[in-house]
């Protein structure tokens, strides 16, 4: 196993990527070689899918805080193409490389497990879709800004609604453990000991923001690794082992959760989600407040410490 903090040298290629686009070079050099990208995107009704791309890897860049379908046709797909000689590279969920432990040990198969925080049911991103843009055409939905946590909706080229983690309800419950599938707080797959030959993830702890952080664990994986031309710095797992939910253990629940899941029995999710974290949202322009005269009363702090120098 080796241990690095890589990024795609190209500031311009990097954008729309969630942290340093390795994952994306990675999928350019499989199909610069002929190969396939298995990974997962939107289809038509705005559902995250696990698809394959032989061309255009933009559609599969960005984060998705949502559990995505794996049919049983597209993994049979993937089998044709590695019984055709095709390198194949799939990057996943833990628990999505694992339904490929048959194929691991194929010499044309590159796994790549990412270090997950938990997914929410596919059916809440649905209803909060419904209930945020009611009528809309949605093409896009984006939960990261780069190193930021922040949801947007898109119509093509147009932002229909924009709230940064702190405000939206559906973002909030999600990274607080608030909304994941029940299965997520006991994931066998959050530990050192990974099931791809590569492993990815925000570097969280790094000195610089917008940076992958990278395990190889089998040659395949860091022959790609090296053949995808990302910038590479060896690190040590324990830098990165500080943040453990993911990578050492499952994340855990939120202690809201059994009231939202009392919610979740009378309502549907937007509602639910809202009525569980309303004394948080409603104690927001609180600290909002707090948090402004805090740095106000720093401020004043530094020029009468300038002014007495």
């Amino acid at each position: 196993m080796k241990v690095y903090a890589a990024w795609n040298p190209s500031a311009v290629q990097r954008q729309g990527s969630a942290s340093g686009g390795v994952a994306t070079m990675l999928a350019r050099a499989v199909l610069e070689a002929g190969g396939v990208y298995f990974g997962t995107r939107w289809d038509e009704q705005m559902r995250p899918v696990v698809a394959w791309t032989e061309t255009d890897v933009a559609p599969f860049m960005g984060s998705r805080y949502v559990q995505s379908r794996f049919d049983a046709a597209v993994r049979e797909q993937l089998e044709r193409f590695l019984a055709e000689g095709r390198t194949v590279l799939f990057v996943g969920t833990p628990c999505q490389v694992a339904a490929l432990q048959a194929l691991r040990e194929h010499p044309h198969l590159i796994c790549a497990d990412l270090i997950c925080h938990g997914t929410t049911p596919a059916s809440y991103l649905e209803q909060e879709l419904a209930f945020l843009a009611p009528g809309a055409s949605l093409t896009d939905v984006h939960f990261r800004e780069g190193p930021l946590f922040q949801m947007s909706l898109w119509e093509k080229e147009r932002c229909v609604h924009r709230r940064p983690a702190a405000r939206s309800p559906y973002l909030h419950a999600y990274l607080s453990g608030l909304s994941l599938r029940e299965a997520c707080y006991r994931c066998p797959y959050a530990r050192p000991q990974r099931v791809g030959d590569i492993t990815l993830g925000d570097f969280i702890g790094y000195p610089q923001p917008g940076v992958s952080f990278v395990m190889t664990h089998t040659p395949k994986g860091e022959e790609w690794l090296k053949r995808c031309g990302a910038e590479c710095e060896e690190r040590s797992f324990d830098e990165r082992a500080a943040y453990r939910p993911g990578l050492l253990e499952p994340t855990a629940p939120s202690a809201l959760r059994p009231a939202f899941l009392k919610n979740m029995e009378r309502m549907p999710f937007p509602q639910a989600v809202r009525k569980t974290l309303r004394g948080y949202f409603g104690g927001l322009p609180f600290r909002q407040a707090w948090k402004w005269l805090h740095h106000q009363a720093y401020l004043v702090k530094c020029v009468i410490k300038g002014q007495s120098q």
